[in-house]
């Protein structure tokens, strides 16, 4: 469908009466009370309008009637395929959002609607005509449909004058720095002119969106994937010779994306930014609770800057930029691991490059991308806090012993002698692959004799697991379907935020539930959910309502559902599946287990993800209950804020109202085991 302007009728569709009464109240005592971050506050609209000449004034006025007409001709085309539905969609998208967000902070900013639509329409006249001449030219904005929530997400390229699009070209991904007011149609705009730091002769230059301002994290690193996947659809791309690049906000973003999927590129530089929250922030793991401390290691860098071996690096830093600590860190880090690393400074440089350092830092980067990513290296280190990390080449991580927790492996093939050398730590399941057929395989001190079950196959692959999956189980060969299902495994991790990173739904309650205290509180984070998605992640939240949710659904999406039992079905279906008792009279975590946790049900409410029960095994999906991504409003302030910020559970106290740092008081979180059970209390 064509994007249109929400109405508060169809993002409240399918509550009852009571449900539609409870969740007006929320909003206006609970979202709406917080005050937003992102985007920031603008001038009143009338004092911009009064400095348009009256031409402009004219334009501006025609806008709400124009976005219609786009809309309406959005709705009527006839799209060879999606992706060319997304390059016009975003247009008109992003002038609504900014239309209904504020989003002009200087009389300027109002005559790019006019532009934005002027560039729908043209793209519109192109498409009649059988043409997607828009995608041509030096500095083109493009978008995609992101798979996540469905909606338009804009990116950018730079095509050097003359480059061959016939055959797969370089790419250099530069990743943006914080920019608050670069919202939808700002980037757009700006994605039609010449901007950004480096414009190599060579490559084409990849300009993510990020989904805005959100240090490059979650939705904002799937982003990077997404767009780099639309540009491929457009302009064939050389995946062995993928640069990875940002300064700011956006070095920070390549420092940790290229950091923890070092296998996607061929080199990696990061400029300023953040690597490690407690040192930039000034903040001590005991200033915080200690769920919210452990969760900076899904975030920072360098419990996992090992990866970075694998490939060339290089840092830069202004000498005198207060940022410069990121570069520094990074470097020290590394010479931890015996590697040494460039790093480039500007000199009675700021925050900004100088044109000496650009010139350094391509020259470094050039043969890095003529010699390419390694298909296959004989010698391979991983380190991650988590299996969301994913693996590198031949080598996958399977089991932890403990997530949220550093971990690591290193691998050395002999192809030559048919031997494998593997050591790890905090690790208890791995996949190898491209391994010789017949292979000696010594892992932590373990001698293992590997025979491919095809004998007649060059390479083959074995799965190890240590024996009930304990770090001091013994190691031996497992067929992996004999590895447990109910277990933290790749594409089922925690914590909450995890579950907004793919494809989801969210199901609102349909009725009265427990109490009016807990809908109250189901309605305001709900609503707040709503609100953030759209304010911060640029797009409408993906709602079904409850009997709407099919087989397919359960099968391709996580499931986020707000209410209890009483007020949502999907929740009802769901409790007895979950480490989860929830009555009137209580709160129960792990029931009947050793690590049971009791708490009263007057006043409280559960938060929690965990494998959805009603899933199919063979498609496991999460199931998250009363919350949203966990980081809020006055997080928005840093970006190196916007973390996790609780773990697998937890129970809110409902007597502190929701506020910009906290749903309400947190009385107890915890992450699961790697059971997905309750923990025991030491």
């Amino acid at each position: 469908m064509p994007f249109a302007l929400p109405s508060a009728s169809l993002a409240l569709r399918g509550l009852g009466m009571l449900c539609l009464v409870v969740l007006a109240a929320g909003a206006a005592t609970g979202a709406d009370a917080i005050e937003r971050r992102l985007p920031p506050k603008a001038p009143p609209i009338a004092d911009l309008v009064a400095k348009l000449d009256d031409a402009q004034r004219l334009a501006w006025e025609r806008v709400p009637e124009r976005l219609e007409a786009v809309q309406q001709r959005i709705a009527l085309a006839r799209f060879p395929d999606d992706g060319q539905r997304a390059e016009i969609e975003v247009f008109p998208k992003a002038v609504a959002y900014a239309l209904e967000c504020g989003e002009w902070w200087e009389a300027q900013h109002l005559e790019r609607a006019t532009w934005a639509l002027d560039e729908a329409e043209r793209r519109l006249d192109e498409l009649a005509a059988g043409r997607t001449g828009w995608r041509e030219g030096e500095y083109v904005p493009l978008a995609y449909r992101s798979r996540i929530d469905g909606s338009a997400q804009p990116y950018g390229i730079v095509v050097p004058k003359g480059l061959d699009r016939s055959k797969p070209v370089p790419v250099w991904i530069w990743l943006h720095g914080r920019g608050e007011r670069d919202t939808d149609l700002h980037f757009l705009w700006q994605k039609a002119r010449k901007t950004g730091e480096f414009f190599p002769d060579d490559c084409i230059v990849l300009h993510p969106f990020g989904r805005y301002c959100n240090g490059w994290k979650g939705p904002g690193a799937v982003d990077v994937f997404e767009a780099l996947d639309a540009l491929d659809r457009v302009i064939p791309i050389d995946r062995d010779r993928v640069v990875l690049a940002g300064f700011s906000m956006g070095g920070a973003g390549a420092w940790e994306i290229g950091a923890r999927r070092t296998d996607r590129f061929c080199a990696v530089h990061g400029g300023a930014g953040f690597v490690d929250t407690s040192r930039f922030i000034g903040i001590q793991p005991g200033d915080v609770p200690p769920w919210e401390s452990r969760l900076w290691l899904l975030t920072d860098v360098p419990p996992v800057a090992r990866n970075l071996l694998n490939l060339p690096v290089i840092a830069y830093s202004g000498e005198k930029d207060g940022q410069r600590a990121a570069s520094e860190i990074m470097v020290a880090t590394l010479a931890a691991e015996d590697r040494e690393i460039p790093h480039q400074i500007g000199v009675g440089m700021e925050h900004r490059y100088d044109d000496p350092s650009r010139a350094a830092i391509a020259t470094f980067l050039k043969p890095a991308i003529a010699a390419g990513r390694p298909r296959s290296p004989d010698t391979v280190h991983w380190a991650g806090t988590t299996l969301a990390d994913g693996g590198a080449w031949w080598v996958e991580p399977l089991g932890l012993g403990e997530h949220c927790a550093p971990a690591r492996i290193d691998a050395v093939r002999s192809l030559k002698s048919s031997s494998l050398e593997v050591t790890t730590a905090n690790v208890t399941a791995l996949h190898l692959r491209d391994l010789p057929a017949r292979c000696r395989i010594a892992i932590d001190g373990t001698v293992i004799e590997n025979e491919s079950s095809s004998p007649e196959a060059d390479t083959s692959a074995v799965v190890l697991a240590r024996v009930g999956l304990a770090l001091d189980g013994a190691w031996g060969v497992v067929d992996a379907a004999t590895l447990p299902l109910h277990r933290k495994r790749p594409g089922l991790t925690g914590p909450i935020d995890e579950a907004f990173d793919a494809p989801f739904v969210v199901v609102p309650p349909v009725g009265p539930g427990l109490s009016p205290a807990v809908d109250r509180f189901v309605a305001e984070e709900y609503a707040h959910l709503k609100r953030r998605w759209h304010d911060l992640y640029r797009g409408e939240l993906p709602v079904v309502e409850a009997n709407d949710v099919t087989d397919e659904i359960l099968r391709t999406k996580h499931l986020v559902l707000f209410g209890d039992d009483a007020s949502n079905p999907l929740v009802a279906r769901a409790l007895p599946g979950l480490p989860l008792r929830w009555t009137p009279e209580g709160i129960v975590f792990g029931p009947g287990t050793a690590g049971e946790r009791r708490f009263p049900g007057a006043g409280h409410v559960p938060v929690l993800i965990h494998p959805n029960p009603l899933a199919p095994a063979a498609a496991p999906r999460y199931v998250v209950l009363n919350s949203g991504f966990t980081f809020r409003e006055e997080h928005d302030v840093n970006n190196a804020l916007q973390n996790r910020r609780l773990p697998d559970w937890a129970v809110i106290d409902l007597a502190v109202p929701p506020d910009g740092r906290n749903p309400g008081r947190v009385v107890a979180a915890d992450f699961f085991d790697e059971a997905w059970g309750v923990k025991r209390r030491e």
